[in-house]
């Protein structure tokens, strides 16, 4: 019985590597860290023929087909996922490499997938998603058995309150890996908005990845944590995350960082995911207008000196105390 049970997990592996295989994908080689590859409408090099850029750690590249130019130069016509649409064009052969088999399986080619999945989301192509998600998925949001034209439903709905979506994955772990399957968690950062309102937060997720033989694709979808982040209005020359009290000179506060521009949201929902909450006061100093921003406030000294050490390690070293806020 358990002979069965293996040679059974064998041939199921097997004909994923077999299907995988049939399917070669392409990395991009010979550029330096940083770099760009410029896709070209012909494979003529000049400004008029570029149509996009690859950045040098692309991977996931389907090759349509490749020529030789009347210089006899190798170009082949790619293909590449951004989201729910595609760079296509051509390149140089010299700048591409096969994949190998068991690359499939590597957390950076799962993490490319994820960007896709997530990106596509940002976009208003309703349609394209389906190439994401493997039907009926079994599990979306506690529902199973979800169909293309529920899911669209669910979609159109979500994306008709929020016009703009942002994504960004942050912590990603494999859960359980599988000949059939391979689970993992994700944890995605985000913000919302439309013309009137705004909103951001993290997720938790856990997906359910199978492949098709060309991609992967979504199975399941469970949501593990739910969080948002405190709103912010502007009061004065202070921005305060509602729910916060008013500052009084027996509260302390953490000074984490002056800016001669905006804060930027990657720094900001770092403090938030941190469990603080924070208040950016701006100050005319010359010509310029320097953001100050403080986490806190605190009721004790005690809970002050614990706050600063996380915030020294996780967010900045030179963070330090301020007893009264100017």
């Amino acid at each position: 019985m358990l002979y069965n049970v293996a040679m059974k997990k064998i041939i199921l592996l097997f004909i994923l590597i077999i299907t995988i295989a049939n399917s070669t994908e392409y990395r991009l080689t010979h550029l330096k860290k940083g770099g760009m590859l410029n896709v070209r409408e012909l494979p003529v090099v000049n400004s008029r023929t570029l149509v996009g850029k690859l950045p040098y750690n692309a991977i996931a590249i389907e090759i349509k087909r490749c020529k030789y130019n009347k210089k006899g130069q190798e170009w082949c016509y790619v293909s590449y996922p951004l989201g729910g649409k595609h760079i296509e064009g051509w390149v140089s052969r010299y700048y591409l490499e096969p994949m190998k088999d068991y690359e499939i399986s590597k957390v950076f080619y799962i993490k490319n997938f994820l960007n896709n999945y997530y990106m596509a989301d940002e976009e208003n192509f309703l349609d394209k998603l389906k190439v994401f998600y493997k039907f009926p998925m079994q599990q979306y949001m506690y529902n199973k058995n979800v169909t293309h034209m529920a899911l669209r439903s669910k979609k159109v709905n979500f994306y008709k309150r929020w016009t703009k979506r942002r994504y960004q994955i942050g912590y990603m772990k494999i859960l359980k890996r599988k000949a059939e399957y391979i689970d993992v968690q994700v944890t995605v950062f985000w913000k919302h908005s439309n013309y009137k309102e705004d909103e951001s937060g993290k997720d938790i997720h856990k997906l359910r990845l199978v492949h098709d033989g060309k991609q992967f694709k979504v199975l399941a979808i469970k949501r593990l944590k739910h969080t948002v982040y405190p709103k912010i209005v502007e009061e004065e020359n202070l921005t305060i995350a509602l729910g916060d009290e008013r500052i009084d000179d027996k509260q302390f506060y953490i000074k984490a960082g002056s800016f001669l521009e905006n804060p930027s949201e990657e720094y900001l929902l770092k403090i938030g995911e941190s469990g603080f909450t924070y208040m950016i006061e701006r100050v005319m100093q010359g010509e310029n207008t320097i953001k100050r921003v403080y986490i806190g406030p605190f009721p004790t000294t005690v809970e002050t000196m614990e706050a600063l050490e996380k915030v020294r390690r996780d967010i900045n070293k030179n963070a330090y105390i301020q007893t009264a806020f100017p």
